[in-house]
């Protein structure tokens, strides 16, 4: 789990790390904790939750396994009581706090009810940005187009043009990808994952030098705790398989950040952590 939202689901949390020891051989303990992620991965929340547990109480010396169990235990609790939450502005809280984690664990398909059912409830810029994003992660790209090329003015910005142009680029569609990404002007206090979108759509159509400046700024704006994930992300990209072997890329890739950690969730802004509706830091 990525440190910003393991950190801030822990802020209040009943942490496990109170709970007596079991003895038992870290073998088991090692095989419970692959079996919870593996899980996990298929979105079995109350398994992996079994799983977890198990790990952390066969081998207490572990704190990796306890946090897993502790941020999962309050995922689980999150979902019931989204589901059952009839007050607007808790439930969009709680639903952006669950978007984090889907996001940070790779499940798409989890996110995209929940964020079609956040751009209904809160229609703007945001949220509409981050349905396509959860759309293009899924190589949805039709439907991303279709939700994108028609957008009131007023939830149109930078980052929902270079959604966008990618979602053009990806079906081929290169000469109107290349048309947006001259236009576009992406200011250079936008975020990493903006940065990170247009990196994607410079490389799809050819602009070598524009993906390898976007992406070093896209590193220089992530949060140290979480910069390695995203150089992951850039060496795995489809988008960014074109240069993925140029020195230059390689070059890119030492790149660091140049933002200061936050105390509270390892991020430079409550804008995306889990916790931000309910935590005390959160004017920070």
């Amino acid at each position: 789990m990525g440190r910003s939202v393991l950190a801030s689901l822990l802020i209040g949390c009943l942490v496990f790390a109170g709970a007596p020891a079991f003895a038992g051989p870290s073998e088991e303990a090692a095989q419970a904790f692959a079996d919870g992620k593996a899980l996990l991965a298929k979105a079995d929340f109350e398994g992996a939750l079994e799983a977890f547990k198990k790990a952390a109480k066969t081998d207490a010396n572990k704190p990796d396994y306890r946090e897993h169990y502790a941020v999962l235990r309050q995922i689980v609790k999150l979902r019931q009581r989204s589901a059952e939450e009839t007050d607007e502005q808790r439930w969009l809280e709680m639903a952006q706090a669950l978007r984090a984690f889907y996001h940070e664990q790779g499940l798409y398909r989890e996110a995209l009810p929940l964020d079609r059912e956040i751009y209904r409830r809160e229609p703007g810029s945001h949220t509409v940005a981050q349905l396509a994003e959860t759309q293009l992660a899924l190589r949805m790209n039709s439907e991303t187009v279709a939700l994108l090329s028609d957008l009131p003015k007023e939830q149109r910005t930078e980052r929902t043009k270079v959604l966008l142009g990618l979602a053009y680029a990806r079906q081929g569609r290169t000469e109107d990808a290349a048309s947006i990404a001259d236009q576009v002007s992406v200011k250079a206090c936008a975020g990493p994952d903006t940065f990170f979108e247009l990196a994607c759509l410079h490389a799809r159509v050819g602009e070598n030098d524009g993906a390898l400046t976007a992406m070093t700024r896209s590193f220089e704006l992530t949060p140290p705790s979480d910069l390695e994930d995203r150089k992951a992300d850039a060496r795995s990209c489809e988008d960014l398989a074109g240069l993925a072997q140029t020195p230059e890329f390689a070059a890119a890739l030492k790149t660091e950040s140049k933002v200061k950690e936050s105390g509270c969730s390892g991020g430079t802004s409550c804008g995306k952590c889990p916790k931000r509706g309910g935590c005390s830091n959160k004017n920070k």
